[in-house]
């Protein structure tokens, strides 16, 4: 009984560090950018000089998967900053 409770302190800390880890924002573009299913993130790098002109050009995109990333524009934004620097 004694070791119950940190043993599932241990458990609940190790099943919420994957949840803690925080990759950059570009990363959630390279799933799908990645020539195949989109372009690539150096042909968007080659195509868009500047973060503000890929935020533009991923807001007018018709494809119905980037729907939910055109919605939040903070994170469109922070991806388009590590993409092109």
């Amino acid at each position: 009984m004694k070791r119950t409770l940190p043993t599932m302190m241990t458990l609940a800390l190790m099943a919420l560090a994957p949840a803690l880890a925080n990759a950059g924002e570009a990363d959630t573009c390279k799933a799908c950018h990645n020539g195949s299913v989109a372009p690539a993130v150096d042909a968007l790098k080659a195509k868009f000089k500047t973060a503000d002109a890929l935020v533009a050009g991923a807001k007018s995109s018709q494809n119905p998967m980037m729907k939910a990333i055109q919605a939040d524009e903070a994170k469109l934004k922070a991806a388009a900053a590590e993409i092109v620097k």
